[in-house]
């Protein structure tokens, strides 16, 4: 085995319990034990536990219950069914439980050991991907801080695309890229000089070209982070395209706009809508919804409008939008007061390059050279 962690062995078999945790000792893993099912949900809660081996039949609680309670605090926990009887039912639970695997005491002992390696990676590819979603997040408030968006905007179009995601039937890869276009679809506004990101007015015409230089440029720094996912790519590149081709920044119109871009757009707009900025007012809901469902076949797909509006009418967003009334920064002790943000500290040379680039001389200022 290549690496180590912590294994909770819970069987009511006192020689099994034994065995297994010899053997686990033996590899270099932390083995603990538990020989009820009340005692394996105490141990879960009260320790990290990243692999659970499980006998399915035990007296009280059985190992279905244990794994029902244990997912409600713990759904990261790789568990492994372990059975005497390879019962009809302990199948049905792996498929409807998502179980990571499933082993007969009747056989070889290293079928068992092979699911433990197969859960230890499956929980360490679970936990890396946390640890950049935290990351990814802490960038997307970043910007959201220094563009003086509503606070949360970023966590709630994040969360508001997922659902749509799920209603669209994306599987678990499909929704991974579209959580990380959405913590970094304004990410190119790093480039965006202050005066015109800040500016509580209208744009001119040239200001207005800069500004939407932001979605190619976000994309192009995103690139430059070797976990990013293609798709997460083409939500922070397309997200403005519109279903009619006069978006930007390559005019796609209809369904050769990216899926995922298509999802996402939608919700960054309502939210935007219902939220305060610097330059407006928020809207009140019906009206947004009312906007967006105007721009059907325009601004958005169809199908895409149709399905938010229809969730949105389930109150599928509720307690998401119910937080967008807050009203929007006036600063921000995270950035300086003039002049670009130099994002190098996050994505290295090409932000700083992406800074300073961006833009016309005549726009840049002198302190951001």
């Amino acid at each position: 085995m290549e690496s180590t962690c912590i294994i909770l062995v819970v069987d009511d078999d006192p020689v099994m319990l034994e065995l297994l945790s010899d053997v686990l000792h033996r590899d270099g893993h932390t083995v603990l034990t538990a020989q009820n099912g009340q005692e394996a949900i105490r141990i879960c809660r009260d320790q990290q536990v990243e692999v659970m081996v499980l006998d399915y039949m035990m007296p009280n609680l059985s190992g279905e219950d244990v794994v029902r309670a244990v997912r409600q605090f713990e759904p990261d926990i790789q568990i492994i069914i372990q059975t005497a009887v390879d019962t009809l039912p302990a199948r049905r639970m792996l498929q409807q439980l998502e179980i990571q695997g499933f082993h007969h005491k009747g056989g070889n002992l290293s079928g068992l050991l092979m699911w433990i390696d197969v859960a230890i990676k499956n929980y360490e590819q679970i936990r890396n991907r946390r640890d950049l979603e935290q990351s990814l997040l802490v960038l997307g408030l970043a910007m959201e801080a220094r563009d003086l968006e509503t606070a949360g905007h970023t966590q709630r179009v994040v969360e508001m695309a997922e659902r749509m995601g799920r209603h669209f039937g994306l599987n678990r890869r499909r929704l991974s890229a579209l959580r990380q276009g959405a913590y970094l679809h304004d990410l190119g506004k790093l480039c965006i000089p202050d005066e015109i990101l800040l500016k509580p007015g209208k744009l001119d015409a040239s200001q207005w070209q800069i500004m939407k230089t932001h979605a190619a440029l976000g994309h192009e720094l995103a690139s430059s982070i070797p976990t990013i996912k293609p798709e997460a790519l083409d939500v922070i590149r397309f997200h403005h395209e519109r279903w009619d081709g006069s978006g930007y920044p390559d005019q796609l119109r209809a369904e050769a706009i990216p899926q995922l871009a298509r999802i996402f757009a939608i919700c960054d707009v309502f939210d935007a809508l219902i939220s305060p900025r610097i330059y407006k007012p928020a809207w009140i809901e019906y009206d947004a919804i009312q906007e967006i469902y105007d721009q059907r076949g325009r601004q958005f797909d169809p199908e895409v409008t149709s399905a938010f509006v229809s969730l949105w009418s389930k109150g599928a967003f509720a307690e998401l939008r119910a937080t967008s009334a807050q009203p929007p920064a006036t600063a921000s002790s995270l950035f300086p007061p003039t002049g670009t943000v130099d994002a190098s500290w996050l994505l290295g040379d090409t932000a700083r390059h992406c800074v300073v680039n961006a833009v016309p001389k005549s726009l840049q200022r002198e302190e951001t050279i």
